[in-house]
């Protein structure tokens, strides 16, 4: 690769604006990391494909989230049933976690550029007793699925994790979490499926979609706001809108959406290395290269109509760093000096909604709730099965598409 290509991280703009090309094999909605993961893994295997995002890449979920990898089984990843309840669907999860680090192991090979990937380890911590029976139960299934953690109480914890506050009364410790750049990784798979004959349009929202009975070559044809472009398939990538996109080709997706928090602070010298997370209290809380800290955890912020943009809130920036400041007490005095909204996908039973549609053939998705962690692999997977379709790269049952349908048994 040439210097000049080495450098380059984004699709150029006057690319990107192009008109839109009337047909293409494959078309992927949705300029996340997930759709321009699914894009360049189509695009590398020569299948023609065009990805379409309505505002510019990377500016939603993708982009605004805190970078975290999660491996540990995670606060919104559980029922509140317990850990026993849900045992088989986090077993699961938990084994896919390992594969989806094994991913970000390799990526900044597969796409031949840094990403700022930093595994620095990571504490989840517990202040109540029922919180640290949580910790316990979900250790037991982490051990199971391969994923090494370890539970650490008392004076243990104290000298290892000094930083913490009095109120921690135990933390699980896994030595493969960490962050990326979330800045970097979506834009630079749009790139690279550029360059392996991807067409990337960004501004160009998806107004209707009609589908045909024919089984031919273009069975959508998708009607956007800057015309119209038929299709064999569709992927939808769409992330928390992604409900939506489906309900055109009359889909119910079991998916729900809200508007996150993300804090950063100003750098104060090295404090902490691992990532620290919370096993009952919203938050991530990480230290960057730069010294700053980045406060995160899902803080909602209140919806707004499109075009306009999910609002900060007083109350959501008030309560997330007051959580951090009573784990971590040295950030008490730290000044935040930003703030910004995201937004993130929930699935309504916590599974993925990843494969083709049943009910509407030629229909494929790609959502997770833990995107930035699972959508690099999930995208992968969905890409080696539309290129050679085969059993052993079919998706469990609790991914389908249909499961939500009114009308569908899956």
């Amino acid at each position: 690769m040439t210097d000049a290509l080495a450098t380059q991280r984004w699709v150029p703009a006057e690319s990107s604006r192009a008109p839109l090309p009337s047909s293409t094999d494959v078309l992927v909605v949705g300029g996340g990391i997930a759709g321009a993961a699914m894009a360049y893994h189509l695009a590398k295997a020569g299948v023609e494909v065009t990805l379409v995002e309505r505002g510019e890449l990377n500016r939603e979920a993708s982009g605004t989230n805190a970078g975290s990898f999660h491996l540990q089984l995670a606060i919104h990843q559980l029922s509140g049933q317990g850990a026993a309840a849900d045992r088989e669907r986090l077993l699961a999860e938990a084994r896919l976690s390992l594969k989806a680090f094994a991913v970000w192991q390799e990526l900044g090979a597969e796409l031949d550029a840094p990403l700022d990937v930093h595994l620095t380890g990571g504490w989840m911590v517990a202040e109540t007793p029922e919180q640290l029976r949580t910790l316990r139960d979900k250790y037991e299934l982490e051990q199971l699925a391969g994923i090494e953690t370890e539970v650490v109480t008392g004076d243990e914890l104290r000298q290892r994790a000094p930083f913490l506050s009095d109120t921690v009364i135990g933390a699980t410790y896994c030595p493969l979490e960490g962050h990326a750049n979330p800045l970097i990784v979506a834009p630079l798979y749009a790139l690279r499926a550029s360059q392996h004959g991807a067409v990337i349009r960004t501004h160009t929202e998806v107004l209707g979609i009609d589908v045909t009975a024919a089984t031919g070559a273009r069975r959508f044809t998708v009607h956007t706001d800057a015309g119209s472009i038929d299709a064999h398939r569709v992927v939808d990538c769409a992330g928390a809108w992604a409900g939506e996109l489906a309900a055109m080709v009359g889909l119910r997706l079991p998916v729900r959406s809200e508007g996150l928090h993300v804090n950063v602070t100003e750098p104060r010298p090295r404090l902490l290395t691992p990532m620290v997370q919370h096993i009952g209290r919203r938050l991530t809380l990480k230290q960057t290269e730069q010294n700053t800290f980045i406060i995160g955890g899902g803080w909602p912020s209140p919806a707004a109509p499109r075009p306009e943009r999910y609002p900060t809130s007083w109350h959501s920036a008030a309560g997330s760093t007051a959580v951090a400041v009573s784990v971590v007490p040295a950030l008490a005095d730290v000044r935040v000096v930003r703030t910004w909204s995201g937004v993130i996908v929930f699935t309504d039973d916590f599974s993925p909604v990843v494969g083709e549609s049943v009910r509407v053939p030629g229909f494929h998705a790609c959502v997770s709730s833990t995107g930035f962690t699972f959508s690099p692999l999930l995208a992968h997977r969905l890409a080696e099965h539309m290129v050679a379709p085969s059993a052993s790269r079919r998706f469990p049952e609790r991914y389908a598409l249909d499961r939500a349908t009114p009308g569908t048994t899956s």
